[in-house]
């Protein structure tokens, strides 16, 4: 009888001792949540961009042009990406993969990457000649939030050592499936 009642104050203190756990995890799971719920909000999209920086008409008409121009620019630069991954694929999974091939395709790969790096810049730098002296601070500001962290974490050399921490590029309509950014708003 006295072993029955141990073994099952054994397993109560067990049970006590797991929920206590649980609750705990739990508890600071939703803490975590609730702070990183209340951070900065996230990157602006383009559109949005062009909306704070209160363009006129012929500013919206000229960068309308410069983004339809630079989406197809950068869609070509993608697809012309794709396929030099899908050739460093093929390369990839043959029976005796050739190492200095796959070498110069991955380098194939990476200048085309650059390529689309530089078409980002160039066109950066195209619209920012288009804007007003007093556009060009809170141009570079919303560039500045749409390519950092939108936990306000600094981003370039800066960084943190580790990498971007929960963000960083990548977030947001940027370069990606979207095919570019979208086009300055029409004039209401």
């Amino acid at each position: 009888m006295k072993r029955n009642w141990l073994l099952y104050l054994v397993i109560f203190s067990l049970a006590l001792n797991f929920g206590t756990i649980g609750a705990f995890a739990y508890l600071r799971y939703q803490d975590r949540q609730a702070v990183f719920g209340k951070e900065a909000p996230g990157p602006l999209g383009l559109r949005d961009m062009w909306l704070a920086l209160n363009l006129d008409q012929e500013q919206r008409q000229t960068l309308r042009r410069l983004g339809a121009d630079h989406r197809h620019r950068v869609a070509q630069l993608r697809r012309e990406m794709a396929s030099k991954r899908l050739e460093l694929f093929e390369l990839l999974k043959g029976e005796t993969p050739d190492r200095s091939a796959i070498q110069a395709k991955i380098r194939e790969t990476s200048a085309q990457q650059g390529r689309l790096e530089e078409e980002v810049a160039n066109f950066l730098l195209e619209c920012k000649k288009h804007l007003k002296p007093e556009q060009h601070a809170a141009f570079v500001a919303l560039v500045e939030r749409r390519l950092c962290s939108p936990r306000g974490d600094p981003c370039g050399p800066l960084m943190d050592p580790r990498g971007p921490r929960g963000g960083g590029p990548g977030r947001g309509r940027g370069p990606g499936p979207h095919g570019g950014p979208p086009p300055p708003p029409e004039e209401r």
